[in-house]
């Protein structure tokens, strides 16, 4: 005879709730505490449940593609539009805005792209018998 209380678990609603969660970036933490869970509970269903596993996991990768898609728009430049409206909504004016490339987003895109070539370098002096 197993224990405790029943799971609050429900293989309908909780997978959901907890993909979309994941794609605005929540952490699992985040994610048990919007449950009113705790973390390790939230931990034992992703054991127990596959569909909330793989929900989460998908959730993950959702959000990780959007950064990593801005990451590189911003290391590479972008163009957007700007629409304003004005004289009191009698013209709408557009205008095409440059972002420059970001040197620190190429920086830390080619470490972790090309670690070998790009990681930083520690400069260590050898010294022998011979000095």
């Amino acid at each position: 005879m197993a224990g405790g209380r029943p799971s609050p678990y429900d293989p309908e609603r909780h997978p959901i709730w907890a993909e979309g969660l994941a794609k605005l970036g929540k952490i699992e933490d985040d994610i048990a505490a919007a449950m009113g869970i705790h973390v390790s509970t939230l931990r034992d269903w992703k054991k127990k449940h596959p569909e909330f596993s793989v929900a989460l996991k998908i959730g993950k990768s959702e959000a990780d593609t959007r950064v990593e898609n801005s990451l590189f728009k911003r290391a590479i430049g972008y163009e957007y539009e700007e629409v304003k409206t004005v004289n009191d909504g009698e013209r709408v004016e557009k205008t095409i805005k440059q972002v420059a490339p970001d040197v620190t987003a190429q920086i830390f895109w080619l470490k972790n792209r090309k670690p070998e070539e790009w990681r930083d370098k520690v400069h260590q002096e050898v010294t022998g018998k011979d000095g």
